[in-house]
């Protein structure tokens, strides 16, 4: 009878559970490095279509506003995932991520600043900078030289100035103000004088009708004239020198006073580099004016024509003393006036010719000035500052004028109205951006911007 061993093993068994035991670890440890660098691999793919649709959203700036203002910028509006997704896709991977926005960083003063100085790094300004400061620091030097800025001011400070002011605007004839002083004026002997007066009275009145403005010129009118000149010369005196700050302030100005919409384009007025402002927008927008003044529409428009209206005075002036015969005739004149104001003040009131001469020939340059204003700048064309023999010297334009009052703007009115401006046309504008998108629990983000920025 055999017998059996029922405690006999068979050793190829054994051998097989043993090797499926150490398999199925392995296989784990596999399944779980390949698990891992699958997650590594997708997310290293997440990583790479995040970056491929930030620089896609950067490099869909907007192309006009980089060819006329030289800014990079984006609108987010209209930011889509699409260049994610295919990202994704190209790398045979489905999409598993939600992508979003989770930061914004908006175009700030600052970032325009940086803009302009690159914008003009190439073209530069420095020359016509230079240019305009001489030609208006010259023009202020030789008043101030000949004493006439002196003059001007006793007039202003006497009472010579509400007696002239009477008689030029008033309604009464010299005549009558002749009669007024009685027996210590001879109305016979003083025919042609008071037909002069008669005559700067009448232009007096037509000037101020050709301006459409119902108003009177009285001493704190010309205390304006004298103000505007004053701040001026302030201004241009701090930009001298080379320094960086001065020379960002002339390109800030520039750029604000000839590459923006202004209400009295000169003729065939464009945008710096040659685009029309009515293809940018449709409506005519006083642009440049706003810039410098702070207000909008016509408002701005009146305070720029009269800082004009006294930049103009000053020149008028300074070529209405050079003029040996007129001076001559607006001092008899004078002479007439100084003696109508003694005998009307009953001998109170003794005022030096001279010093009345200076306001008559105030008034002489008004009728000038606004003959200029309104036949010539007004109209597109170029004002004469400087003449010399009946060459002209030096003439403007509106912009350069615009340009002259921007210098005197501060620099960061001029880049938070600039750009209150641009987002009018082109909405709200952004130079950079945070996107990121989830996976498994894990954010993945990339933040970039323009490097013009930074």
């Amino acid at each position: 009878m055999t017998r059996i061993n029922k405690c006999r093993r068979n050793r190829h068994g054994a051998s097989s559970i043993f090797l499926a035991i150490i398999m199925s670890a392995l296989i784990l440890v596999e399944c779980t490095f390949v698990a891992f660098v699958w997650n590594l691999d997708y997310a290293l793919s997440v990583n790479t279509a995040l970056k491929n649709e930030v620089e896609t959203i950067l490099a869909d700036y907007n192309r006009e506003l980089y060819s006329v203002y030289g800014i990079y910028a984006f609108d987010v509006e209209g930011v889509d995932g699409e260049c994610f997704e295919k990202a994704l896709e190209i790398n045979g991977l489905t999409l598993e991520s939600e992508l979003f926005i989770s930061g914004k960083q908006r175009f700030t003063c600052e970032d325009l600043r940086k803009a302009i100085d690159s914008f003009f790094w190439y073209r530069g300004t420095g020359f016509s900078l230079k240019m305009l400061v001489q030609q208006y620091g010259d023009m202020i030097c030789e008043l101030d030289n000949k004493g006439i800025l002196k003059e001007i001011g006793q007039y202003m400070q006497s009472p010579a100035a509400g007696y002239v002011s009477k008689i030029i605007t008033g309604s009464d004839k010299a005549e009558d103000w002749i009669k007024k002083a009685g027996k210590a004026l001879n109305a016979d002997e003083l025919i042609d004088e008071a037909n002069e007066i008669d005559s700067l009275s009448e232009d007096y009145k037509n000037a101020v009708k050709d301006i459409g403005l119902n108003i009177d010129i009285d001493i704190a009118d010309w205390e304006s004239f004298l103000g505007t000149l004053s701040m001026m010369e302030d201004c241009i005196s701090s930009m001298s020198g080379d320094t960086q700050e001065v020379l960002s302030k002339g390109n800030i100005s520039y750029y604000c006073a000839y590459n923006f919409d202004c209400l009295y384009k000169p003729s065939g007025d464009t945008s710096i580099n040659g685009m029309s402002f009515t293809d940018l927008h449709e409506k005519k927008y006083g642009d440049c004016e706003y810039m410098i003044t702070g207000r909008k529409g016509i408002a701005g428009g009146y305070q720029v024509w009269f800082y004009i209206f006294h930049i103009l005075m000053a020149s008028s002036v300074l070529k209405d003393y050079a003029n040996e015969k007129f001076r001559n005739t607006m001092y008899v004149i004078a002479q007439v006036i100084s003696k109508i104001i003694l005998a009307v003040s009953e001998g109170t009131v003794d005022i030096d010719p001279r010093i009345i001469r200076a306001g008559l020939i105030l008034y002489c340059c008004y009728f000038q000035t606004v003959k200029e204003i309104m036949n010539v700048v007004l109209k597109g064309e170029r004002a004469v500052i400087f003449e010399y023999d009946g060459n002209k010297i030096v003439t403007w334009s509106y912009r350069d004028f615009l340009y002259l009052f921007c210098l005197c703007t501060p620099a960061d009115k001029l880049l938070e109205r600039s750009l209150e401006v641009l987002e009018r046309d082109y909405g709200e504008l952004y130079k950079g951006l945070t996107l990121e998108a989830d996976f498994r629990g894990n954010t993945y983000s990339v933040t970039k911007s323009y490097q013009l920025y930074e």
